[in-house]
């Protein structure tokens, strides 16, 4: 009788281009592929330019790559790592990766600096595009390696692959899950102010309080080991996680939403909350995007 095929060890991929936050992402990537039990795959990727491509140009940016390879393997000699050097545009390289990965790390980079694979540009397209979880990881500072995993959340269906990852992450780290529902009231003007408007935004934001608790209540049936500390302010989204990301070692967002008071994790959120927080970031493609899990 035949065993069953083992599922496929779906990677963590992380994109390198030989600049400081691009190292900084290997050194996330090689602890959150030990941490999950996953090999590790170093990724460059350069676009054609206007300069010619020569066999010694390939065989340099081949070498970066496998630089960045050799420290991962310094690091974890019992990792299973891999490499790889493209000839393509970095965002859609890392893109087309992220199919056949369980996560893609990239460095946050610095605006501006046309040569760099690893744009704050780049991580922002992968982040809107990629079929899996991606992690954009701070090359500036240090951050808590203690404090909580935080995740945004409101009660709309798109948050549950931010909602599955984290609670994933705080499981395997045996940290604190924060999750962060915000809500926001701003008086309509002189003639509409008062208790009665206010006392319904309230009343809105309550409601949504509890159906965030209710979905959250089948997620902790399935982490009972997870510390759960629900959090609901009155604030701007992607204020609030920016100021919460100062003491969190992880934060979660998802990278769809529906606009409106309901819609809590809308694109601009994140990509303003991968411009500010001060801890790697995870941006959860919505369920029509999300890959099955293997």
């Amino acid at each position: 009788m035949s065993m069953p095929a083992s599922p496929p060890r779906r990677p963590v991929v992380v994109g390198v281009d030989g600049g400081p936050a691009a190292d900084r992402a290997v050194e996330v990537a090689v602890e959150q592929a030990q941490r999950t039990h996953r090999p590790l795959h170093i990724l460059h990727a350069t676009p054609l330019g206007l300069a010619p491509w020569t066999l010694d140009r390939l065989q340099a940016h081949e070498e970066l790559a496998r630089r960045s390879y050799e420290r991962a393997t310094e690091a974890a000699p019992d990792l299973e790592i891999t490499f790889a050097s493209q000839v393509a545009d970095p965002a859609t390289a890392l893109v087309t990766a992220s199919h056949t990965a369980s996560l893609v790390v990239v460095g946050a980079g610095t605006h501006g600096q046309s040569a760099s694979v690893l744009l704050g540009t780049t991580a922002h397209q992968v982040a809107s595009h990629a079929r899996c979880p991606v992690m954009v990881v701070p090359g500036s500072r240090k951050w808590s390696t203690t404090g909580p995993v935080v995740v945004g959340v409101d009660a709309a269906e798109h948050s549950v692959p931010a909602v599955e990852f984290a609670f994933a992450e705080a499981s395997t780290r045996q940290a604190e899950l924060v999750p962060v529902h915000t809500w926001w009231w701003e008086e309509p003007g002189p003639f509409l102010a008062g208790s009665e408007w206010e006392d319904e935004w309230i009343a809105v934001a309550q409601t949504q309080k509890v159906l965030v608790a209710e979905m959250l209540a089948g997620w902790q049936e399935k982490y009972p080991d997870v510390k759960v500390s629900l959090t609901s302010v009155r604030g701007q989204a992607a204020v609030v996680l920016q100021e919460v990301s100062q003491t969190a070692q992880l934060l979660v967002v998802g990278s769809r939403g529906r606009g409106g008071f309901a819609g809590l994790l809308l694109g601009s959120v994140s990509s303003r909350v991968l411009h500010d927080a001060k801890c790697p970031t995870v941006v959860a493609p919505s369920l029509r995007l999300t890959p099955s899990l293997g």
